[in-house]
């Protein structure tokens, strides 16, 4: 029995040296496992910090091409009511619009590229050749009744639109662009008095959703002053709001149709650039007498004047003894000195106000433009340090008018065509910037 427990005794050692092989080669699997899940996870980990570092480039670039779009927005405002020089005939936030969203000054980005069937102007901006930011405008649902247009900007505000894209990620910001209207959505706005009589009205509307009619026309006939507004007679009403820094007064009968504000904050009107001289050649001027060197038009005697479309600087222009101003066409005309188109009649064959703009330089507190005699005058008058008349049995005047001092007597009907809303003045805001996360 000795000789047996010896020989038991000896195996020992051999079976627990191989249950310690097995263990340590245990050991050994379970440590190469987590070795293998850790440079799993370690991958996996630097994979996400590659994405999200591609997410948060994304995400730079798309608000790049936010900045980008808004510098040279800002750009084609700087300087304004002076001449434009990007766009000749249109001034609000319509060119952005137009392409697609892609038009006006956003053609500076660079070419156009389509992003999941839209298109954008994109510029490159990384290493990969889709890499960059492509930007778009687009409007807002500012429409007061039925569907809305894309093409036009009926309250100086679009959406800028950015998709910001690195390697696979993508990021998209909007902002929302608003603009500063010369004649600050009224019909009337005067730095100093604003008088009318003798049965003068005011009202609105939009010659982009047809011609005027009383029967649909809007309650939007804002007027608005620096200082007083004087009203009287029983048939004078503002059929829209009256807003003075002053007070607003009325006597006969007359009446306001909306709301009257009484020393309200005090506006201010930037003044328009002398643009001459030089003056306009005789190129797209037809009609009457004009003198290339001095800039003065004079049509008599019944004839008719023209202008071809563009952008025009006089020095002064007359219209007497029954002539018509004719335009057919967009056209900004600018002047350095008095405009007198009381013997006349401006003929406006587009219907729209915002396609004739009077910019007027120059500086009276006596007399700048005088308005007279033509049954249907279409155009909006930015003439802010001179006065303005309307008289002598002016029957509608579709638009708008800025000046130093307005007075409208002998029944004058001042229809405000709300496309000259988008006639823009200086500065632009950018708000309501957001990342679009699904």
């Amino acid at each position: 029995m000795n000789h047996f427990a010896t020989k038991v005794s000896a195996r020992r050692p051999r079976r627990q040296h191989g249950m310690a092989m097995v263990l340590v080669l245990f050991v050994i699997a379970v440590l190469s496992l987590l070795g293998i899940a850790g440079t799993r996870s370690a991958q996996t980990e630097l994979q996400m910090g590659d994405q999200e570092m591609l997410g948060r480039k994304a995400l730079s670039a798309a608000e790049a091409g936010i900045n980008h779009a808004y510098s040279l927005i800002s750009a084609n405002l700087t300087g304004r009511p002076g001449v434009p020089t990007a766009c000749s005939t249109c001034w609000g936030f319509d060119s952005e619009l137009s392409g697609g969203g892609t038009g006006g000054a956003l053609t500076s980005i660079g070419s156009t590229a389509t992003l999941n069937g839209v298109t954008y102007r994109f510029r490159a901006f990384g290493g990969g050749s889709q890499d960059g930011y492509y930007v778009q405008a687009a409007d807002n649902y500012d429409e007061q009744t039925g569907a809305n247009n894309t093409s036009f900007d009926r309250d100086d505000r679009i959406y800028l639109v950015s998709h910001g894209r690195v390697g696979n990620a993508e990021r998209v910001v909007t902002a929302l662009l608003t603009g500063n209207s010369l004649f600050g959505g009224s019909a009337i706005l005067a730095r100093s008095s604003i008088t009318l009589s003798g049965g003068s009205t005011t009202d609105s509307f939009d010659s982009r959703d047809g011609a005027y009619s009383a029967a649909t026309a809007l309650a939007d006939g804002n007027v608005r002053a620096n200082g007083s507004i004087n009203m009287s007679g029983g048939s004078t009403v503002i059929n829209g709001n009256a807003t003075a820094t002053g007070s607003v007064t009325g006597s006969g009968g007359s009446h306001v149709n909306g709301t009257t504000t009484n020393g309200a904050p005090t506006l201010s009107f930037p003044s328009v650039p002398a643009c001459g001289p030089p003056y306009s050649g005789s190129s797209g001027i037809t009609g009457g007498t004009y003198n290339s060197s001095t800039g003065a038009w004079t049509v008599s005697g019944g004839g008719t004047g023209s202008l071809a479309t563009g952008t025009y600087c006089f020095s002064t222009i007359t219209f007497n003894g029954g002539s018509t101003l004719s335009i057919s066409s967009p056209v900004n005309v600018y002047t350095t000195g008095q405009v007198d188109l009381s013997g006349g009649t401006v003929a406006n064959s587009t219907l729209s106000a915002a396609s004739f703009k009077l910019f007027m330089s120059y500086s009276s507190t006596s007399q700048g433009i005088k308005v007279s005699g033509g049954s249907q005058s279409y155009m909006a008058v930015y003439a802010p340090d001179c006065v303005v008349n309307f008289s002598g049995g002016l029957t509608d005047f579709y638009g708008s008018v800025v000046g130093y001092s307005v007075t409208a007597t002998g029944g004058t009907r001042i229809h405000y065509d709300q496309t000259v809303g988008g006639v823009l003045g200086t500065g632009v805001q950018l708000s309501g910037w957001h990342e679009v996360r699904n």
